[in-house]
């Protein structure tokens, strides 16, 4: 909830509205300015080297909650890092995960170039250049408009098998 005397607005995808379930809590305020960390990698994959931080926003952390099974089952683990803001963007919560990992992929659902991706992805490089062991992975869609099928859209929109092919790739060098 949004507790605000002034003018406000709060967007959210017709998709996420949808899948909606649960209570909510009026009395309590999640403070907007400060992003979720909603997995945290295991300390025996840090220590290997194998661990990512993944930072995504609306439905791209349902798309990486579906897939944390499966990128553990590879041998690799994530920091799933929500988003819950880009202005202020919580820098403070990314670099502690980077100084754990060492490696970050962005899971977006905005196009390459102008993107909510390449916001963070340059933040993280002007700010934490010298936490990576990995250039940034951006896991975006290419410079083109978003079909209105959904069939095609799939196609179009990164999901989460393109982030467990993304971990995978940062995790071992090839990028």
């Amino acid at each position: 909830m949004i507790r605000d005397n002034g003018p406000c607005f709060l967007f959210a995808p017709v998709k996420m509205m949808k899948e909606a379930k649960g209570t909510l809590d009026l009395d309590v305020c999640a403070p907007l300015n400060k992003s979720a960390l909603l997995h945290e990698a295991s300390a025996e994959s840090v220590a290997a080297g194998n661990a990512v931080t993944v930072l995504t926003y609306l439905h791209g952390v349902k798309e990486a909650q579906m897939v944390i099974d499966e990128i553990q089952e590879e041998g690799f683990d994530i920091d799933l890092i929500e988003l819950r803001s880009l202005k202020p963007l919580d820098m403070d919560s990314i670099r502690k995960s980077l100084e754990r990992t060492n490696k970050v992929a962005i899971l977006d659902e905005s196009t390459k170039s102008g993107g909510i991706g390449a916001t963070v992805s340059a933040r993280i490089s002007e700010e934490c250049f010298d936490l990576l062991d990995a250039p940034v992975k951006r896991l975006c869609m290419d410079d083109a408009p978003v079909p209105y099928a959904s069939t095609m859209e799939v196609a179009v929109v990164k999901r989460g098998s393109d982030l467990v092919q993304g971990v995978f790739d940062l995790a071992t060098g090839q990028y």
